[in-house]
């Protein structure tokens, strides 16, 4: 570990932060400048793209990887990417590995990050055991279950605005060569819901999610760690969603199977108008892939245009699922829907207690909604975070966000992230979360003025 290295990045970033600090005017903000993509999804107006930029690219590297302690320390900027393929030469893997390539650890912290492991696993974040982050202070601070605890938890899910992530300590798992994948189908939703129930309980898989191609026709893709394949799928030119109508049962390389998705982003590309003749030519060269579909859509958002298509996830208590698809088939009729059962393991601190304190079951479901195109008769996304709100669900923060400020504390919780707010960013110098990730509530306030003013 090149700890000296490490630490000499980590006092330019600090001093970076304490001289902008010192000359910052009232009303100007700390962004990031980072060598990765933002996997958020790009919206016009975002306020972030005229903020001061805290240089964090140097913050892209691997320290350690201990096999015989099962983990790994690393910056904020590596990618699952190159992470995995370090990992992968220890015959292990992290806990939760994102699908698309260019998600950074660092991000998958900050935005909560889940995949097929998270019905065993949760969320990345609980696989973290340090965190090391610079504050809006200037400040060095180390934090842990045990050490500064509150900042820690907190640290899950806050979208960058509690300081400056440099340093992750993480657990990995041991992983073989190969994944087979059987794909099971069911034809209603209540055997469908019952089988993740069931594996859920038994644990006997190690990786599943699902898509749901039509009202009757669900597939469970359960995933399991091998030695040996007869033959493996990568899934550069083929859709992958697709082939779990076609297949039974398929094998990938471990490495392929953790970002079989990244192809089309979960089949997202249709979200940034790749479907345009122009767009599809400049990604074709690359393969396409999420990084070069996200960076295409904000070097050329002209060619996009329209209303904001939906790529969105919400998080359903399994109790509710029914009530959830039912609503869903009324209002989107729209497939495939992704589906990725999620355990709760602990109440998130992030959470308002109040809100879902009375949901005891700790699985819950996540519904991912990629590409639906909204038709101008409502605001799809309100839809979504009205709908999950009234099932004790939370719409992830990663895309178009509409509550307005008392709803969205209603939800998370004030209390606890006031308090870490405090401590770390004291001058609110990268926003409080719901400025961060709500802006888009305000634009359509300030235009429901401007309509009642006309």
């Amino acid at each position: 570990m090149d700890s000296f290295r490490h630490e000499q990045k980590v006092l330019a970033v600090a001093q970076s932060i304490s001289e902008h600090a010192s000359s910052c005017r009232s009303g100007e903000f700390f962004s990031l400048k980072k060598a990765a993509v933002s996997h958020t999804i790009p919206q016009p107006g975002d306020p972030k793209h005229r903020d001061t930029k805290i240089n964090v690219v140097d913050l892209s590297e691997i320290l350690d990887i201990d096999p015989g302690g099962k983990s790994c320390v690393a910056e904020p900027g590596v990618t699952f990417e190159a992470l995995v393929k370090e990992t992968l030469k220890h015959h292990l893997v992290p806990m939760i590995v994102p699908e698309l390539k260019t998600i950074t650890i660092g991000g998958a912290v900050a935005g909560g990050a889940v995949e097929s492991m998270s019905f065993k696993h949760s969320t990345f974040h609980d696989s973290c055991l340090e965190y090391e982050l610079v504050t809006g202070t200037g400040q060095i601070i180390r934090c842990s279950p045990e050490s500064n605890p509150e900042i820690f938890e907190m640290m899950h899910s806050s979208f960058g605005t509690l300081g400056i992530l440099t340093r992750l300590k993480f657990r990995l798992l041991p992983a073989t060569a190969f994944v087979r994948v059987d794909y099971v189908r069911f034809r209603t939703l209540d055997t469908f819901l019952q089988a993740i129930r069931d594996h859920s309980g038994k644990r006997d898989v190690d990786f599943m999610d699902g898509i749901v191609h039509s009202p009757r026709d669900f597939i469970l893709c359960l995933g399991s760690f091998v030695e040996e394949a007869p033959y493996t799928h990568r899934y550069l030119w083929e859709i992958y969603y697709r082939s779990t109508r076609k297949r039974e049962q398929d094998y990938l390389t471990t490495y392929d199977y953790l970002f079989r998705y990244d192809r089309e982003s979960f089949w997202i590309s249709r979200n940034y108008g790749l479907e345009n003749i122009l767009l599809r030519l400049l990604a074709i060269p690359f393969a396409l892939g999420s990084s070069r579909m996200l960076s295409l859509a904000r070097r050329f958002p002209f060619l996009v245009g329209g209303l904001p298509e939906v790529a969105a996830d919400v998080l359903i208590p399994f109790a509710h699922m029914n009530a959830f698809f039912d609503w869903y088939l009324e209002v989107f009729s729209y497939f495939p829907l992704w589906i990725l059962p999620f355990r709760f393991e602990r109440m998130y601190p992030w959470i308002n207690p109040d809100f879902m304190g009375a949901i005891k079951d700790k699985l819950h479901i996540e519904c991912g909604i990629y590409g639906f195109r909204q038709d101008g008769r409502r605001n799809y996304y309100k839809a979504l975070e009205e709908k999950a709100f009234e099932l004790k669900g939370v719409k992830f923060l990663i895309s178009y966000n509409y509550y307005n400020e008392s709803k969205f504390w209603e939800i998370f919780d004030k209390e606890s992230y006031q308090k870490v707010k405090r401590i770390t960013d004291p001058q609110n110098l990268f926003r409080d979360i719901y400025q961060k990730t709500c802006f888009q509530h305000a634009a359509v306030r300030d235009s429901e003025r401007d309509l009642d003013k006309g």
